[in-house]
Order: C-alpha cells, then structure tokens, then sequence
C-alpha cells in the first residue's frame, strides 16, 4: 500500500512541475552562496551554467552512446550536436531533465540533500548528478569543470589535480595562492578552496551518476575564530566526506524522492497548483543562500548571505522572512540563525538599546555594516534612523517567539533574556509611532509614522508578553499584553482612510490620505502565533483593497511607486484565511515566475506592472513562500519534529 501511495505522489510532482511552467532560472547546485550554479535558459544546453550573480562557471556534460556524442549541459564543445531535451521537472530537493533522439532516451538529474532530519547530511557540500540511459547498447557520461567554479578571479593560476575517491577517478581545481576568507563582498565567487569532479561511475542497470562538491577549508570568520562547515566540527577531511557522500548515494536519492513527493503534495494541499510550483522553485534556493558552520564550542550557527542587496552576512530582516521556511523544517536551524545575532548583541561589541541589522560582510561577520558609515555602497549612515531599530527588534522577538511556540517553550529566548527584554522595552517607547527611519524595505527610503511597522510592534510587543508568561513571569506577562492590546484600537483609527478600504500607509494625518496605502504584511503572526489582537475586520479589508490594487504581475509593496516583493506577498495572501483571496493574490506572482524575461534565479524584488527585475536575486528571503504551511498544525509538526537538535552552550565573543 505504501509503495501505491509513493508511486502516485510521484507521478503528482511530475506532473506539477512538468505542466506549463518555466522557471526564470534553473537551479543545479544549490549548496551555499559559494557553491551556486544555475541555468537560466529553457533547454540545458543553450547556455552555459552561472553563479546565481550571473559569473560563467561552465559545467559541461556529454553522453557517448552508439559511437555517437551528445551534449547534455552547456555551450560546449559547440561542434557536439545538444541531445534534445523533452522536458523540465523542478522538485524541491532536485532537478530532472529529460531527452530523447529516436530510441535514445535519457534522464539527467541534479540532486542536493537539503534534508533537515540530518544536519551533517544537509551542509555537503555536495551535488549529485545521475543520468539514466536507455535504448543504446553501451554509453558513458564525460562531465567537466571549468576552474571558475574556483576563484573570482578568472585570471589567476589555477593548479589542478587528480585522485581516487571511492574507486572512481577525481578531479580538482583550486587557485594556486590560497588565503580562506581574503574576500568579502556581494556578487563575488568564492576566491579560495577546490571544486571537486568525482566519478562518472561505471554504468550499472542503465546508471550512472557522479559528485560536484565544493572544498572553501574555512567557511565563516565569527569575531576572530575560522569556523568550520558543519559536516567538519569533528575533524572530518574533505575526500573521507566525499567517500561518505558515495557511499550514502542510493539511500539519499530514495530519501529525496520521498520527500519531494510528501513535500510536494503538502504544498498543493495548502495552496493549489500555482502555489506549489512557486514554493517549489523556491526550496532549494533559500537554503542555497545560507551556510551552516560549527561555533568554536562546536554549535550549529546558520549565516545568510544578502545576495544581490549588499552581501551582508547574519541580515535580521533578510532571516526574518525566512523563517517561515526555517520554523517548518527544521526549529535546529532557525535557532542556529538566530543564536549569532543574540551572542552579538549580548556581548561589549553591541553597545545600543536596539537589536542588530547584521553582522557583517559574508562570510566576515565581525559587527554589524549597515548604517555605521557614511559613504557606504550600502546603508551609508551613521545614526539610529538607519540601523533600523524598530524594524529588528521586532523581528528578533517575533522570531524568538515563533520558536517557543515550535518547541513548546521559551528557553532559547531565556538564554539571552536580558536583551530580549531591552528590545521589549524599545518597542514600548518608540514602536508604535515610529519616527522617521528605515525599515526592512529600506529601498523605499526613510518612512515616519509607517503603519505597517507599527503592526510589527504591537505583534512583537504580544510576542515578549508569551515569552514571560511560558517563562512564568506572569506580571511581565499582564504588562506587556496589555499595553499590545491597548494600541490596536488607536491603531485602526490612526490608520483608517485608505484606498478602497485598506489602512493608510503611514498613522495620522498625511498628504492625500485617501490614494495611500500598503501591504500590511507583518499581521500574519496575529494569527499564526493566536495572539488575537486585531479584530477579523482589519485583515478582511485589507485583502479586499489588495484583490482591487492587483497588476498584471502582483501587489504592489505601497501606493508609492509599483513595484511589489514576492515574499510579502504571499504573506498578505494568507492574511484571511479564505482560498479565494489566496489565489487572486498568488495568479499574478505566478504569472511573474512563468512569464519574466529576466532570465535570473527567483527574485524578490520586481515590476508588478512589467514584471521586470528590479533589484535582489537568489535570496534566503524566498523562504518566506512556505508560510501558509505556519497556519497548518499538522504539516508544520510533521516537519519540525523530524530533526534533531544539537543546540547546547555556545562559545562566547572575546
């Protein structure tokens, strides 16, 4: 009976993805920010492969059958006729392509375990390809690395070298000078370390796979200590790592089969055909977009990187939208996020009343870089109104709450008590109203009164109030609860007059209150967490309003200028709770995925009237698609309770 039910949840996924969608980019390797290849073209070979920044990192695969070649992937050898391909699956965990010339017939397909049941599993960095042929008598796969995978420099030396690893024939590729974490920055390739071609393997029952993996030998610098990968908090090499990898091969594929299939399914449940592929296309890259480190007390910390926004490392308000994907899998990994930016606030280096914007320029995270410098490429600053203060301690307490409610209590958030009670205590004086300052939609510039972050206030405010009462601090409870409950009705009054119904875009009087308004995304805790502070009311009209304001490619963010952000988006999709408000808010974020001729991996940040690019690519953000799994009881402890939790002492800064 099991295997009945597999087999047709299998057949589901390949038919969702299959049918009528094209993604803007493909994703093929998504291990971390280094380790990030994509191919942003309909048909495999018609491109050569790219960094998720657009860099060339040519991956190339042929097919020798019959005394024939094929091109499988890439431009090159252009002599080398492309086999042509039939069809693309996009599933969450892998990618399946597939091709065919009379009676030849092949599958190729790009898997990475991004699996939360087994963390040393799911940091790899590892990418399997495996390729099943039929219809020719005898075939070989001849796959090839470009050294681009290995430096940002495509001039430098390049030294290169061959193995065995796991009886199949190994290749690498490296810079000759090496120095780990020499380079900071945003659209930048890892400039140090050793791409990895393990196998093909011999062809066995009509197969043939072999290894993509990625050696940066330090990962993250954490305030003066060169942390690990996870995988490597034990001592463990590289090649032992990659024999592992092997050997675990067959089991991991079925393992993934299964969970795209269970995952997929779970996606349609909760928001149709539409939504899934979204979700799905959006998996892979929002763990592709963080890296997952061992502290020096051997803890897990989970680093974002701000691809395509800054390159910052540790970003609160870029986990914060992340964390609806974080809270589903995997509580281990949401905390791992959270713990770096508490010990970074808790420590001398954080002198203010306010939570963190970031930690740094990845993979250096040695004190935030946002809005302490004037003149910088980004956040270019040096006072409170650009650090975003409101904006993050919101975001850290509605994250830490979020947690407890995962775990069933509020312990993570008592470790650092003493900090998460000073945001609480910043919010009570200056979030309501808040004053001319930045948010987490900082592109749109500086915002007094903003109505939607003052939302995120008096959620955040109710979330401190959950945490003391699951800590027993009942007083502290009452207080704050009270003063989170008090604001809502001035809150509906000070931001009553919006376009058809909504609530302005700013609190009070306004120039033309009437034409403004905005997404009012950050309400979806209210529900989510049963907080019960805003009336039904309130989110009723403000999804009636947005089911009026739509454009042919989304909602926009506000009534300042058109363009919208993916992730809120599906965040006000939810606010309701009814499926036909989801769909009429999910259509056209959709047809942006299905239709954008910007040929980039998923961004965030876009036209809703032209459904062009406008800024940020490949984030972590994205992860913010899975919450309306958050509102789902069942799916959401199905998925959180599989993983272990390693989470013990962490090592303090010095």
């Amino acid at each position: 009976m099991k295997r009945i039910l597999l087999t047709g949840l299998v057949l589901c996924v390949s038919v969702l993805c299959r049918a009528d969608f094209r993604p803007p980019a493909v994703p093929l390797v998504q291990c971390d920010p280094f380790f990030n290849v994509w191919s942003a073209a309909d048909r495999l070979t018609d491109v050569e492969t790219t960094h998720w920044a657009g860099a060339r990192q040519p991956i190339s695969i042929l097919l020798e059958a019959d005394g024939k070649t094929w091109r499988l992937c890439g431009l090159e050898p252009s002599g080398v006729p492309a086999l042509p391909q039939t069809s693309l699956d996009v599933r969450p965990t892998q990618t399946i392509y597939t091709f065919k010339d009379g009676s030849l017939s092949v599958e190729l397909r790009f898997s990475t375990a991004k699996l939360q049941d087994d963390l040393d599993v799911f940091s790899r960095p590892v990418t399997y390809v495996t390729a099943r042929v039929s219809g020719t008598k005898a075939w070989k796969l001849v796959p090839s690395i470009s050294p681009a995978l290995a430096t940002n420099d495509d001039k430098a030396q390049m030294v290169t070298n061959t193995t065995t690893v796991a009886g199949m024939r190994t290749f690498s590729v490296g810079r000759a000078e090496q120095n780990p974490l020499s380079m900071v920055g945003d659209r930048v390739r890892c400039n140090w370390g050793y791409a990895w071609l393990v196998g093909p393997s011999a062809v066995k029952d009509g197969e043939s796979h072999f290894i993509l993996a990625y050696d940066d030998v330090k990962s993250i610098r954490f305030f003066g200590a060169d942390l690990p990968a996870w995988w490597r908090r034990n001592g463990a090499s590289f090649v032992g790592m990659l024999e592992q990898a092997e050997k675990d091969y067959t089991s991991i594929l079925a393992k993934l089969d299964a969970f795209d299939a269970e995952f997929t399914a779970d996606l349609l449940k909760l928001g149709g055909e539409k939504y899934a592929k979204i979700a799905v296309l959006a998996y892979r890259q929002s763990f592709a977009a963080c890296k997952l480190v061992a502290d020096p007390n051997g803890q897990p910390f989970y680093f974002s990187k701000e691809n395509g926004s800054g390159g910052l490392i540790g970003t609160t308000d870029v986990f914060y939208p992340q964390m609806p994907h974080l809270l589903l899998t995997s509580p281990a990994l949401a905390k791992a996020t959270l713990a770096p930016t508490c010990i970074y606030a808790a420590s001398e280096k954080w002198p203010y009343p306010y939570a963190p914007h970031d930690l740094g320029v990845y993979p250096v995270a040695e004190g935030q870089y946002y809005g302490m410098k004037k003149g910088q490429a980004v956040g270019g600053g040096t006072d409170d109104t650009f650090r975003m203060p409101v904006e993050e301690c919101g975001n850290m307490l509605i994250a830490l709450a979020a947690v407890a409610t995962a775990e069933g209590n509020a312990k993570f958030a008592g470790r650092w008590w003493g900090e998460v009670t000073k945001w609480a205590e910043y919010l009570s004086k200056f979030g309501y109203d808040p004053g001319n300052q930045l948010c987490t939609d900082d592109f749109a510039g500086h915002l007094a009164h903003n109505g939607n972050l003052s939302v995120k206030s008096i959620v955040a405010l109710a979330c401190y109030a959950r945490l003391a009462e699951m800590r027993g601090e009942r007083e502290t409870a009452a207080k704050y609860a009270t003063l989170a409950k008090g604001m809502v009705p001035q809150w509906i009054a000070a931001a009553k007059g919006g376009r058809h119904g909504a609530a302005k875009l700013v609190l009070g009087p306004c120039h033309h209150p009437g034409d403004t308004w905005a997404q009012k995304y950050n309400l979806v805790w209210d529900r989510i967490l049963g907080l019960n502070l805003f009336p039904k009311e309130v989110a009723e009209q403000e999804v009636a309003a947005y089911r009026q304001l739509l454009l042919p490619y989304g909602l926009p963010l506000d009534s300042r200028l058109n363009y919208t952000k993916a992730d809120w988006t599906v965040w006000c999709a939810t606010l309701t709770g009814k499926r036909e408000d989801f769909e009429a808010l999910i259509a056209p974020l959709y047809r942006f995925v299905n239709e954008t001729p910007d040929r980039i991996p998923f961004t965030d940040w876009y036209w809703a009237d032209t459904g062009r690019f406008r800024g940020f690519v490949a984030r972590s953000v994205i992860g913010g698609v899975f919450i309306p799994a958050l509102y789902d009881t069942e799916i959401w402890k199905k998925y959180c309770l599989r993983g272990k939790d390693p989470t013990g002492e962490y090592a303090p800064i010095h």
